[in-house]
């Protein structure tokens, strides 16, 4: 049986748009699984001694690739689309990692010109979580075919596949339900925690230890994060609410009865 195509089975170009800890990590991972080129636009001028990477630090005379990532945070996410509308002539895939998936989207299908071709996806991982995982193996990705054609997304998706990612398709409004309701929920309480100051004990139980681990990965995102987390997905208000109305209540409860 003939095996299907993956994206990078041929020779590739990447335009990664950003260098933070995700754009670190996606070119990490670009190097080191695929023999693409890839291109890293950044504001501070950096050499690369590495021969398939090259660092730019301006939109002018940007080279043609095969598929562009926008590495920004949420909060000019905006903006960097501009960008590639008015600098990107050619054919391409544009795929988001953002971690809210409406916002992006509607972004993406408003200013991008209908060459290049939309994957939404959602990285449900970082680097800590990597670090801790030991390497992209059962990790997950979310994906959402929003206006490529079909091959291109299955080929794609093909290689995130044999990253020995698990893949899950999901449409932005679902996906930013239950964001609302997972990482918006983990991220209040592990800032909550940090802003408390707890620290580890030589009685601390199990549960616990899980509870100062989760605070200590919050911890190491920027509260920019955080905000545009909160900022940009348009469920997470109303968690937010019942957050603390329920906090509230059984603090109330509490005082009536101790």
């Amino acid at each position: 049986m003939r095996r299907k195509n993956s994206f990078f089975d041929q020779p590739k170009k990447v335009l990664i748009i950003g260098f933070g800890r995700m754009g670190k990590l996606l070119v990490k991972t670009f190097l080191n699984k695929t023999k693409a080129l890839v291109f890293v636009l950044s504001r501070k001028k950096r050499i690369s001694k590495q021969k398939r990477l090259c660092f730019l630090n301006n939109w002018r005379n940007l080279p043609k690739v095969d598929l562009i990532i926008p590495c920004v945070p949420i909060s000019v996410f905006e903006k960097c689309v501009k960008k590639i509308n008015k600098n990107i002539k050619s054919a391409c895939i544009c795929l988001d990692v953002c971690s809210v998936k409406v916002y992006p989207v509607k972004i993406m299908k408003k200013l991008l010109p209908k060459y290049i071709k939309i994957i939404a996806s959602h990285p449900m991982f970082g680097p800590d979580s990597y670090k801790i995982n030991r390497g992209l193996k059962n990790l997950k990705i979310v994906l959402n075919n929003t206006t490529a054609n079909k091959k291109d997304y299955q080929s794609l998706k093909r290689f995130f596949k044999s990253l020995g990612l698990k893949i899950i398709e999901i449409n932005p409004e679902k996906h930013d339900l239950y964001m609302a309701n997972s990482l918006g929920f983990s991220y209040l309480v592990g800032k909550i925690n940090n802003l408390l100051n707890i620290k580890k004990t030589s009685i601390d139980t199990y549960d616990f230890e899980l509870l100062l681990e989760q605070a200590k990965i919050v911890a190491c995102d920027s509260d920019q994060l955080f905000l545009d987390m909160q900022k940009y997905n348009p469920f997470a208000k109303k968690i937010r609410n019942k957050f603390l109305r329920t906090g509230r209540q059984l603090i109330n409860k509490l005082n009536k009865q101790v």
